[in-house]
Order: C-alpha cells, then sequence, then structure tokens
C-alpha cells in the first residue's frame, strides 16, 4: 500500500504554526495587562493599593513565560521542519518534533492548572482576572475619570486575561494534536521508506 507522508508533514506544519500565532498573542496579551497592572497599582484606587498584598500575579507571570517557551521551541521546530534536507530525514524530525512539542506541552498544562487554581482562590486572593472581571461593569462616583485612575478599562482587562488563559489551553490541545501528528507522519514515512526499499530489491531481482 502507497502512503504519501506530504500532507501528513503539510498537516504538522500547519498545527505548530496555528501554535506559535496563538502563543504570540497570548504572550502580547499576557504581558499588557501585567504591564497595566504594574504601572496602576500604586496610583489607580480601583487597585487597592493600599492592600497589595491581596493580588497574586504569579499566574500572569506564568502565562507570560509558558508563551514565551512555545514560541521558542515552535519557531525552532519549524526552521527544522522548512529545511528542504530534513524533509528526508524521517527520525531526526520526529526527534526535533518530540523534544519541542513534549516541553511545551508540559509547560502549558502544568500553566493552565496553575493559572485555574489562583483564580479559584478569589475573593480570598484575587488574580489581574478576577480582579478586573468582577469589577468592570461598575462605575466610580466621579465619572469620567483618566483610565489609570478608574476602572474604564477594567472591560478590556478581564478580556485579554481570559484569553490569555483559554488561549494557553487552546495552544496545549494544538500542541497534542501536532505531537500526534509526529507520530503518525514519521510512521507514514517509514512505511513509504520500506515500501521503496523493497520494491528497488524486487527490480533489482528481476532485472
Amino acid at each position: 500500500m502507497k502512503i504519501n507522508p506530504a500532507p501528513f508533514r503539510l498537516a504538522q506544519t500547519v498545527v505548530i504554526g496555528l501554535a506559535l500565532a496563538l502563543s504570540i498573542a497570548v504572550l502580547g496579551t499576557a504581558a499588557h495587562t501585567l504591564a497595566v497592572f504594574n504601572k496602576q497599582q500604586t496610583v489607580n484606587p480601583w487597585w487597592l493599593y493600599f492592600w497589595p498584598q491581596h493580588y497574586n500575579v504569579s499566574g500572569t507571570k506564568a502565562l507570560i513565560g509558558s508563551a514565551a517557551a512555545v514560541t521558542v521551541l515552535s519557531i525552532i521546530y519549524l526552521v527544522f521542519a522548512l529545511v528542504p534536507q530534513a524533509v528526508q530525514r524521517h527520525t531526526a524530525r520526529a526527534l526535533v518534533a518530540l523534544a519541542t512539542i513534549l516541553p511545551s506541552l508540559l509547560v502549558t498544562l502544568i500553566t493552565v492548572i496553575f493559572a485555574h487554581i489562583l483564580n479559584n482562590n478569589a475573593p480570598e486572593y484575587d488574580t489581574i482576572q478576577t480582579w478586573t472581571c468582577r469589577y468592570k461593569d461598575s462605575r466610580p462616583l466621579q465619572r469620567g475619570l483618566p483610565t489609570d485612575m478608574g476602572n474604564d478599562n477594567f472591560g478590556q482587562l478581564c478580556m485579554e486575561s481570559r484569553f490569555s488563559v483559554y488561549g494557553t489551553l487552546t495552544v496545549f490541545l494544538l500542541l497534542g494534536i501536532g505531537m500526534v501528528m509526529s507520530i503518525v507522519t514519521w510512521v507514514a514515512e517509514k512505511w513509504e521508506a520500506r515500501r521503496v526499499r523493497k520494491e528497488g530489491e524486487i527490480d533489482g531481482m528481476q532485472s
């Protein structure tokens, strides 16, 4: 039976490319929410600057680190996978996929679980997500305050915080698909190489 590994390789590359693009988006949104928090925490009364120990931003930092790691590892894989010489090195491609996708899978899974645990600690301890989502629809007594003195941007921060968590979960799922595709691609490549080798041996015997 003849198997064409090219579609499998293409599908794997597309999946990892999507994971890379989404990781970059998660990195940007998570970094933005943390930057706003750090900038406003000591001046915006909506952040309760007299009670800084109430907030736990470790989850946001973990999301940033996770997205950065996945971005770097995905780029490494894509650079290797798109090199023409690597197409013929089936085992090498599979090993590179294992060395880049597996750590990304573990990092994203741990990060999503960690962020979920921290979010469940509210209201005893709040994260950027739980705090901004709780008060995004509340309005200060004095309208028209600057964004760094009110909660006008809490709606956007809430949305970005949620996107960071669910985006990381989606990246995990994409990486899982990418890992499965790596195995399927390697099996297809080895099967096809074996078939071609056997046909060559038969042709040699017949000639």
